[in-house]
């Protein structure tokens, strides 16, 4: 899907896309039109989840592993097959497209 078409998003899928933290923190931090690296989305997600876990700095790098895995096995494959962004997985890059919009505030702003 291109980065300027949408599709319309009903209540219960944006809930759903909206379910899981890290989808929430992406489409908060994201704006339509830009297009960021995976790594540097995969740095902000580690910072937060160690930010809120006991263990200890030393696992880094086995939190951005695991972060990395679930972004391109989970979350961004998700959101793309949604319309949300268009995830350029050989580039690497992630792109939001308009239909971000289409989730408003209630259901990004979901607490996590």
């Amino acid at each position: 899907m291109s980065p300027t078409e949408t599709t319309a998003l009903d209540r219960e899928t944006a809930y759903a896309i909206c379910s899981h933290p890290h989808r929430r923190y992406l489409l908060s931090r994201l704006e339509p039109g830009e297009r960021v690296p995976v790594s540097e989305l995969v740095c902000e997600l580690a910072a937060r989840v160690r930010d809120e876990s006991t263990e200890t700095e030393t696992l880094d790098s086995s939190v951005r592993r695991r972060v990395r895995i679930a972004l391109a096995h989970d979350h961004l494959p998700r959101l793309d097959d949604h319309g949300v962004i268009e995830y350029l997985s050989r580039e690497n890059d992630v792109v939001v497209t308009d239909a971000v919009d289409e989730l408003g505030p209630p259901a990004i702003d979901l607490e996590g």
